[in-house]
């Protein structure tokens, strides 16, 4: 299950909405963050297992300090 939440301070998150499917929620989490100008993030939840996806503000994913892109 993949669930979207919204940024309501820091470290501070409130669950939205849940989706069966990856894309689905990170749709639904862009077209929130263009519209409302807020940052989202989509969680993948599962019994024992849970993690971020990806972070959206302004309809654009957001990087974490970790990431290594090439180009």
């Amino acid at each position: 299950m993949y669930c979207v939440e919204r940024s309501d301070g820091p470290d501070q998150w409130v669950q939205e909405q849940c989706f069966k499917t990856e894309f689905k929620a990170f749709v639904n989490a862009r077209a929130k963050s263009l519209a409302l100008a807020n940052v989202y993030r989509v969680i993948y939840q599962s019994p024992g297992l849970s993690g971020e996806v990806v972070r959206v503000a302004k309809g654009k994913a957001l990087l974490n300090s970790d990431d290594r892109l090439v180009g």
